[in-house]
């Protein structure tokens, strides 16, 4: 019996030992298949990055400052259409905030170049106040400058003069005429009062005591002049939808025969709508109301027959921008920056006489029909020195972008 067990034990014990050994064998097979494993999948991720890198460093880089602040509604489409452009001309943008002051701006201007490799242009708008400080900042940067509107004026404006002129890295501006965006709000209000057969009685309410505002009011004074109707008061809302509900109450208890608001902005137009309603007059028919930057809550109200009209556009400003630095970069001559023949595009206006043909191209906070690559082509071939009216621009683009599935070489 002792014996039988002694046997069994030196059975088992071999078992064990072969058990062991496969045990051992395979173990080490998975630990290379997972060691090799391993290796592959990292030298896959080193390719992959080392490919990202190089994609990287290809393409174009462009730093777009935002004056505002993140999510201001104006600015933000701005930006939302900008990072299209730039996405769909594979160009690799970077956006920080200037949160509404010269000083901002600059702060984070500065900062940014401190932690980051310089990029090939940059886009802004230019503070006044700071003008020629940040030029010579982004002239020592080495880097290629882009405007956006003309917002420098007077002194400071000699001593920055014009693109190309004192500062070689400032390639151009980005710019639409104001006043005349004035003119053509205020002339279809006061055309639509006149068809019924009425006397026009304008007031106006403009934003702060700037450029851009004096602009666009000169606009409409010049509409009045021209048209013979009777402008009762221009005020002043700082841009405020509450400052211009307040002040619409006020210029209807001093003027109670009014029937056109004009209003430089759309979020002070709808806040006028408001004041309208609330003291139980019928907006659209006792008094007309218009404002400017279509954004998605105007073109909706031009659409329920409440707000008249609004002039728009200005979201282009960036993606304008970022076409130019591509045809630059393409080394393709284009027609984009404001010169002394012409506009880089004309502002435009939709109505509630229009607003079926263009309401698709507008619903949306991006331009998802439009070909910037296409648009960017059509101001490369434009011929003349006219201004490029927008909403044919984009209708135009818009048609391609349709037909480029069968003609893709567009």
């Amino acid at each position: 019996m002792f014996k039988n067990i002694k046997i069994t034990t030196s059975i088992n014990k071999a078992l064990q030992q072969l058990v062991l050994v496969i045990m051992l064998g395979l173990f080490c097979h998975y630990s290379l298949a997972s060691e090799n494993s391993i290796t592959e999948s990292s030298i896959a991720a080193n390719i992959g990055e080392s490919n990202t890198e190089k994609n990287t460093a290809n393409k174009i880089r462009v730093l777009f400052v935002n004056p505002s602040i993140e999510n201001d509604p104006f600015w933000h489409k701005i930006e939302l259409i900008t990072k299209q452009a730039a996405t769909e001309l594979n160009i690799d943008l970077a956006i920080i905030y200037g949160y509404g002051t010269r000083f901002f701006q600059l702060e984070e201007l500065t900062k940014y170049f401190e932690q980051n490799p310089a990029p090939d242009y940059i886009v802004l708008l230019n503070y006044p106040g700071h003008g020629k400080l940040t030029m010579d900042f982004l002239l020592q940067q080495q880097v290629k400058v882009i405007t956006l509107e003309q917002t420098i004026a007077k002194e400071e404006k000699s001593l920055i003069g014009t693109p190309g002129s004192k500062y070689k890295n400032w390639l151009g501006e980005i710019y639409f005429n104001n006043s005349n965006a004035g003119y053509m709000l205020a002339k279809e209000l006061i055309n639509m009062v006149k068809a019924d057969n009425k006397k026009p009685i304008v007031a106006g309410i403009s934003g702060h005591y700037g450029s851009e505002s004096t602009l666009r009011n000169s606009g409409l004074q010049a509409a009045v002049n021209e048209s013979g109707a009777q402008l009762t008061q221009i005020v002043h809302a700082g841009w405020s939808a509450e400052d211009a509900y307040k002040k619409t109450h006020k210029l209807l208890q001093r003027y109670p025969n009014i029937n056109i608001i004009w209003c430089a902005s759309d979020h002070m137009a709808l806040a006028v709508v408001d004041a309208i309603e609330d003291l139980g007059k019928v907006v659209g028919s006792d008094i007309l109301v218009g404002g400017f930057d279509w954004t998605p809550k105007a073109i909706a109200s031009i659409n329920n027959n409440k707000l008249t009209a609004s002039v728009g556009g200005h979201f282009m400003m960036g993606a304008m921008a970022i076409m130019a630095i591509y045809n630059e970069e393409q080394g393709i001559s284009h027609n984009i920056f404001v010169n002394e023949h012409y506009n880089s595009f004309e502002l435009a206006l939709i109505s509630q006489r229009n607003i079926n043909q263009y309401i698709h191209l507008l619903q949306s906070e991006t331009l998802p029909q439009v070909s910037f690559k296409g648009l960017a082509q059509l101001y490369s071939t434009r011929a003349g020195k006219s201004s490029i009216n927008l909403l044919e621009m984009l209708k135009k683009t818009s048609l391609k972008r349709v037909t480029s599935i069968t003609n893709p070489s567009f």
